[in-house]
């Protein structure tokens, strides 16, 4: 295996716990109906930063990049949305 294929595993592996905590977040909001921690700029600077690793993850065609980038975007909006009702 050459480092560019273990660097891959190794990226996969650590943005699928990353997108675990994201989710787990996102639900928190819901189930709580709180947004207390939450602010304009984490929520904006989120979804704007999965958005542009999905552009980025695509624009390299990295299959890891665009996974994750595919699972944590609906994450950001649910957590966007869950702030906004319940801020």
């Amino acid at each position: 295996m050459d480092y560019l294929h273990v660097s891959r595993i190794v990226t996969f592996v650590a943005s699928i716990a990353i997108t675990y905590g994201l989710y787990d977040q996102a639900l928190k909001i819901w189930r709580t109906k709180s947004a207390k921690d939450f602010t304009w700029s984490i929520v904006a600077a989120l979804v704007f930063n999965e958005a542009a690793w999905l552009n980025y993850g695509f624009s390299l065609l990295e299959w890891p990049i665009i996974t994750i980038g595919i699972l944590n975007v609906p994450a950001a909006i649910i957590a966007g949305i869950g702030f906004l009702k319940y801020r």
